[in-house]
């Protein structure tokens, strides 16, 4: 059994419904900041891309009908699997970021 450490403070844990909101406000605000705020470039959408992978990678999405990769698979079964599509599918983003970048760098 492992042992508790009463004198260290707890964190309390977001429950799915905070984590949700917050991924989705997130979202908009990174989308309203690249389209109504900063000036149209040709960096626009692969900076776009790039924002909105991050939270996938670092898994802070929970599955939900809003925000992620939405498929039968990835709602119908286990959390583990809308974990590992998500995560996919942000590297896929930010590396297609990334690559879009070089490329207008090197353009």
């Amino acid at each position: 059994m492992a042992a508790i450490d009463l004198h260290e403070p707890r964190r309390p844990v977001p429950t799915k419904r905070v984590r949700v909101l917050a991924a989705c406000i997130y979202a908009a605000a990174v989308a309203a900041l690249m389209v109504g705020v900063l000036p149209r470039t040709d960096a626009t959408f692969p900076v776009l891309m790039i924002l909105l992978g991050f939270p996938f990678i670092f898994r802070m999405v929970p599955r939900n009908y809003l925000y992620g990769t939405r498929s039968p698979r990835t709602l119908w079964t286990n959390e583990e699997t809308w974990y590992r599509q998500n995560m996919i599918t942000g590297v896929v983003m930010v590396g297609g970021g990334v690559i879009w970048l070089i490329r207008l760098a090197v353009a």
